[in-house]
Parts: C-alpha cells; sequence; structure tokens
C-alpha cells in the first residue's frame, strides 16, 4: 500500500514554525510501515506541504497538536474519508471529535498497532494504542521518508525516552506517554546518533535528565563518542546534582531549555511544579556558570497572575541574564486539569483550536482580563526580543543569542500583522489594536 502521513502547518508565526524541526510520530510510524514493504511518504506543512489535487494515496494518516487541528481537519476533507486515520496528542484527548473526519483515530502510542490499522486487523473506529515498554525495539526514525527535508539538518530531534510522572496542572504530556518512565539504553541511542549526517541534536524527552545514573551513563557515551553539541530540555533539579552538570557540560551540552513556569511563587503552588523560586534562580547560575545557555519556558495567566506577572517575569529574565525566553499564555488543553477547572466555571469563551498554541488568550483570566494579559503579554515579548537588543548582542560578539533575539523580533512583527485582522482579537481589543503597537 502507499502510505503518506501528513503533519498540519502552525497555524501562524511561531518559534517552531521558523525552526522546522518535524515531529517525531510520523517518522516512526513510517519507518515501521517501511520496514513491512509499504511505500511510505511524510510531508511536513512547515517544511513542504503536497499537492493535494494530485496526492496519490491508499490510506492518508495525519498527526494533530490541538492548535493544528482545525488545519487537520481541513485536510481531512480533501479525502475520502474510509482513506483517513488520525493520531497526535489532540486526536488522543478529542478522539470522537477527530472520528467525525477519519474513518479511525489511534489513541496515545501508534507504533505498536499501526500495522494492524494499515493492514485492515483491527476495524474499531477508536483504536486505543499502548505503551512501548522496549524503545530499543523500536526502528531508529527515517527522516529520508521526509518529502523536502534536509539530507544534513542544522539540528536533528532525538527521543531518549518516554513518560513522565509529573502532574502540572496545565500540561497534556501525560495523557500522551502517561506517568511511568521508559528509557533507551545509551548503545541504542548512540547508534542513532552515529546513523545520522547531522553531529548537532536535540534531545527531546520532556525531562532528559529525569534519571540521572541513566542519563550519566548516556553521557560518557557521548563523551567518547565526541557528540558535542546538543541541546535538551531539563526541569531545575538537574542543577542540584553537580556531578551531573559538569558531565552534562563535558559532553557537550551547549543549551537547556527550562520549564521555570513562573516568578510567582503561589503560581508555582499551583502548577504543581514542586519547585521554588530559589531553586529557579540556583538553576540558571549553576548552568551559567557551565556555560550552558538558557532557554527559559513561561506560562503566564494563571490565577494568582495579574498584570504585574507579565513585567516581573521579563524583569527577572533581563536580570538573571536568561539567554532566551518562552511567555507562553496558560492554555487550557483538553484532558488537562486547567482545562477541566475552567470550563466548569465556564470561563473558556473560544474553541478555535488554531488559537490554542500558547500565543492566545482563550479564557477569561481571574486578576485581569483577556485583553490586558494578551497586550502586556505581546508588549513584554516584544520589548525583550527588540531589534535594539539583537543589534547591542551582535556587537558583543553573542552571535546565537543576537539570532535568535532577531528571529524573536519578526516572529513578533508577524503575529502582530496577522492579528489585526483577526475578528476574535477585535473583540477584545480596539479596532486599530494600539496596545499591540
Amino acid at each position: 500500500m502507499k502510505i503518506v502521513f501528513i503533519e498540519p502547518r502552525a497555524s501562524e508565526a511561531n518559534v517552531y514554525s521558523k525552526i522546522r524541526m518535524p515531529l517525531l510520530g510520523p517518522v516512526y510510524l513510517g519507518a515501521i510501515l517501511k520496514a513491512r514493504g509499504h511505500e511510505v511518504e511524510v510531508y511536513n506543512e512547515d517544511i513542504l506541504a503536497p499537492d493535494y489535487e494530485h496526492l496519490d494515496a491508499d490510506l492518508v494518516g495525519i498527526s494533530i497538536l490541538t492548535s493544528t487541528a482545525r488545519r487537520g481537519y481541513e485536510i481531512a476533507k480533501k479525502f475520502p474519508r474510509q482513506k483517513v486515520i488520525m493520531g497526535g496528542v489532540h486526536a488522543s484527548l478529542l478522539p470522537e471529535e477527530s472520528l467525525l473526519y477519519a474513518r479511525q483515530v489511534v489513541v496515545g502510542e501508534a507504533e505498536g498497532v499501526i500495522a494492524d490499522v494499515v493492514e485492515g486487523r483491527r476495524s474499531e473506529p477508536i483504536v486505543q494504542g499502548s505503551p512501548v515498554e522496549n524503545l530499543d525495539a523500536l526502528p531508529y526514525p527515517d527522516f529520508s521518508l521526509i518529502k523536502g527535508f534536509s539530507s544534513s539538518p542544522i539540528v536533528l530531534p532525538v527521543s531518549t525516552s518516554r513518560g513522565c510522572p509529573f502532574d502540572c496542572s496545565f500540561c497534556s504530556v501525560t495523557k500522551m506517554f502517561g506517568r511511568a518512565y521508559r528509557f533507551r539504553s545509551p548503545e541504542n541511542v548512540i547508534g542513532e546518533l552515529e546513523s545520522r549526517n547531522s553531529k548537532q541534536f536535540f534531545f527531546c524527552d520532556d525531562n532528559f535528565t529525569a534519571k540521572p545514573s541513566r542519563t550519566r551513563l548516556l553521557l560518557h557515551q557521548l563523551v567518547k563518542h565526541k557528540f558535542n553539541h546538543w541541546i535538551c530540555q531539563v526541569r531545575c533539579d538537574a542543577a542540584k546534582d553537580k556531578d551531573l552538570l559538569n558531565l552534562m557540560a563535558d559532553a557537550g551540552c551547549r543549551v537547556v531549555c527550562i520549564g521555570f513556569e513562573s516568578v510567582n511563587p503561589q503560581t508555582l503552588k499551583a502548577y504543581k511544579k514542586k519547585q521554588t523560586l530559589e531553586d529557579i534562580v540556583e538553576a540558571i547560575r549553576s548552568f551559567h556558570r557551565k556555560h550552558i545557555k538558557i532557554h527559559g519556558m513561561f506560562v503566564l495567566g494563571g490565577e494568582d497572575d495579574g498584570r504585574s506577572s507579565v513585567w516581573e517575569t521579563l524583569k527577572f529574565a533581563v536580570k538573571q541574564r536568561i539567554d532566551t525566553i518562552q511567555m507562553m499564555i496558560l492554555t487550557p488543553f483538553p484532558g488537562t486539569k486547567v482545562y477541566e477547572d475552567l470550563q466548569a466555571q465556564n470561563r473558556i469563551f473560544t474553541k478555535d483550536w488554531n488559537l490554542y498554541d500558547g500565543q492566545h488568550v482563550v479564557f477569561n483570566p481571574k486578576l485581569l482580563s483577556a485583553r490586558e494579559l494578551q497586550v502586556n503579554v505581546v508588549r513584554a515579548y516584544a520589548k525583550f526580543y527588540s531589534l535594539y537588543k539583537s543589534f547591542v548582542l551582535f556587537l558583543g560578539l553573542r552571535f546565537r543569542n543576537a539570532m535568535f533575539r532577531f528571529m524573536g523580533y519578526l516572529i513578533i512583527k508577524e503575529w502582530k500583522r496577522n492579528n489585526r485582522k483577526m475578528s476574535w482579537i477585535s473583540s477584545i481589543a480596539p479596532s486599530r489594536m494600539k496596545g499591540l503597537t
């Protein structure tokens, strides 16, 4: 059979659309089906969109996030419903909704069931996937299946684990991958890295240092095989283990992405982050002492967040010299505790999934209006990612930070242009959008 997987494009300008890093799900599934003799193509619309009028396939698989769901449904309508299957985080959270556009929906991890679905041995409309217990048994993701994807990309995503035992109130990760950690062996990970044409990698695990003893083994292998340029996602507690921190630096960690979430102690408690502001400050200083750059991620709009929270976050980021930041607006993803609470209080005012991208307010906050939250976050973003700041960093020979500040400047500029014309924005802000200029 000819199988085509499609990852819908982002709804508008954001960091993920500028850094063209594909989802791993479709390339894992593609590798499995290719090994079984099927002809497989993968399209990521942010890299290369297919010619839908002439796209011929026996089966089309569409993987959707909440923010790409509406676009995914538009794509599904281009094909006979019996040819479409859907999966991904959003389809797993709202399978009945996705089933309106597909013959079948796969919930959760699909690697163990995809062959049965494609080859007709599983015919139920909603197919429940199961966690892959032995991650080493999976084939390496086959990026050659992605049309238009460079054979020598600058940075490649690599997953070394799945699951997360934490239960942050706004996060949907555990709904997809569960709360039990599962790990690939260091040897299996190194085997994948050695098979690539790239020497720079993004370990996209939700918590790369979740099991320090296992992380140490992998780090020693990275040192041995001279892979010395990589990025990962960690929690603040990674910095408390000085031996682990030293080894990360020695093994070539260049950037850590850390979910700080908030500088408001009450908000941290409400998010169930199990970390303090002191933990955040010490983590920043510890990573910087090892010359590891920090991408700090914050979530604004919690029940204890007012207008000042936005500006305190910006002030904190500047004072602590965080290299790049992500100021996401709290988004009530279906299936999360935040969604359940806000839905029960009738505070969610739109179900336009395009807006569920962490950059738009879709609910009524408690301590400020939706408009105030939206406007102040965009203003703070624009202040951090200003053209002036980019220029200053460039003159100071901090070229990477200058490049990302300039990229942020372009994203904010495009975001403003796109949203001036949106009826949703005009309903909460003046028609001339004075607050966003």
